[in-house]
């Protein structure tokens, strides 16, 4: 029986492997290892960014590889800078935006309060109370107030959102009342209180002394100059964090299945057989 091109096809297709199943089978003993680690926190989210953020075997293992300049480290630059390559070329989009090592850092931002700075003769008090969660807030306010210590501009809104600033135009907050230097005083103040920073972790500024990136492959990703103790600190951030939002467009039934995922997670997933080898 002669073969036809349409079996040998099938027979093709059947030999390519599914990385989506074997990213999930390394997330598994990852899972499992993050719950025994941090036993004491309520939920997987913090637990992940415990895994982020703080020393411990994953995180140490992670910036251990970025430095190793031997066989290991060059291998495991490789799959990052892979993973990169086949995010840039197949968009993701989870619940906190585009998966992207570009803006998958993003943190809380600690400034939240211009407390009364006064600029030629006006003072102002601009103060961001946040929610639980990240980038929700449940109040931004905004006070001016003249020389003799009158509020002559009170705003208060529950949302983070400088366009409807801009248009107040109520009794207590007439936005466009204000004099251009005073409107640009709160644009400058109000920004600083934008709730979430987001890092981006390919470095594009290259600088030797000290070294501020790591090359991996075509891409350089950010070293961190400052935190001697984990100088991979924003690819620990950026690539736990992606491999989380991975999981979760998986697991969430988000994903749309298609050729294009299948670089993805299975660069994904020998970064996590890497991550679980120190782990062990």
């Amino acid at each position: 029986m002669a073969v036809t091109t349409e079996n040998l096809k099938r027979w093709i297709e059947q030999s390519n492997i599914d990385y989506v199943t074997y990213f999930i089978k390394a997330w598994i003993p990852f899972n499992a290892w993050y719950n025994s680690h941090f036993p004491a926190l309520d939920g997987e989210r913090a637990k992940i960014n415990a895994t982020k953020n703080n020393a411990n075997p994953v995180r140490n293992g992670i910036s251990a590889y970025l430095e190793n300049d031997g066989q290991e480290g060059e291998t495991f630059r490789s799959y990052l800078s892979a993973l990169h390559h086949a995010l840039q070329n197949h968009i993701l989009t989870s619940e906190t935006g585009i998966i992207s090592f570009h803006e998958i850092i993003k943190e809380k931002n600690p400034k939240n309060l211009v407390n009364n700075e006064t600029l030629n003769g006006i003072t102002y008090y601009l103060k961001r109370e946040d929610s639980g969660k990240l980038g929700v807030i449940n109040q931004i306010q905004v006070f001016l107030k003249n020389s003799t210590g009158t509020t002559f501009f009170n705003y208060q809104h529950t949302e983070f959102d400088l366009e409807h600033l801009k248009l107040s135009a109520t009794t207590t907050a007439n936005f466009g009342a204000l004099s251009a230097k005073q409107q640009e005083n709160i644009r400058v103040f109000f920004l600083q209180l934008i709730p979430i920073i987001t890092t981006n972790a390919i470095e594009t500024n290259l600088q030797t002394t000290p070294k501020n990136f790591y090359k991996c492959d075509s891409y350089h990703f950010k070293r961190d100059t400052v935190d001697s103790y984990c100088r991979g600190n924003y690819v620990c951030k950026s690539l736990i964090e992606t491999l989380y939002q991975l999981r979760n467009i998986l697991f969430h039934g988000e994903l749309i299945p298609s050729d294009g995922i299948q670089p993805i997670y299975k660069n994904g997933y020998f970064l996590l057989k890497m991550i679980l080898e120190k782990v062990k």
